[in-house]
């Protein structure tokens, strides 16, 4: 594609064709319903960035370093959204049991009732996206996304080598080397 002749309507459409765009307006819509429908249900300071870090938040805790690269950011930047999220009550942060120099946070009785919201609020909206476009098709999409990220991002997924055993001191770290499809 030649992008000096790009006129704006062929690039508008030429992004609308891509994959990026459906799935960055598909999460801005979940977003938005999941922070209307938390602040309806008595969470009204619960705000958009709170996902990015709440949702990869083990219900036993999680270690900040964990929780940064699962969110896809650096530390500090986690860092600073968990003291927002800590300051609304939802989090905790604490020194790890195994190690004195690394903060695990984990969810306050309040984050665990905003948690019980969550999975509740989770369901409900994909059951509506569900029916827009018919139950077996939501699965199917559901499962090939899910296909992808496995093989573009084979370390974002949750698993057992999220987190160090208790005899390991330090969270693991992430390869900055990311995989491309064409390398497997």
């Amino acid at each position: 594609m030649d992008l000096p002749k790009l006129s704006p309507s062929d690039l508008r459409r030429y992004r609308n064709s891509k994959l990026y765009r459906p799935l960055a307006r598909a999460l801005r819509a979940y977003n938005r319903h999941l922070v209307t429908e938390l602040n309806a249900r008595g969470f009204p300071e619960f705000s958009i960035a709170f996902p990015q870090i709440l949702s990869n938040l083990d219900i036993v805790g999680t270690r900040v370093g964990v929780l940064a690269a699962r969110a896809g950011m650096s530390r500090q930047a986690a860092g600073q959204l968990i003291a927002e999220i800590e300051r609304c009550g939802f989090v905790e942060r604490t020194q790890a049991p195994d190690d004195a120099r690394a903060i695990v946070v984990r969810f306050t009785p309040r984050g665990r009732k905003l948690l019980a919201s969550v999975l509740a609020v989770v369901e409900a909206i994909e059951s509506e996206w569900a029916a827009l476009v018919g139950a077996e098709s939501f699965d199917q999409m559901r499962v090939t996304l899910g296909q992808i990220a496995d093989a573009v991002d084979p370390g974002g997924a949750f698993g057992d080598n999220d987190e160090r055993t208790p005899e390991h001191q330090a969270p693991l770290r992430r390869s900055r080397h990311k995989p491309s499809l064409r390398s497997r």
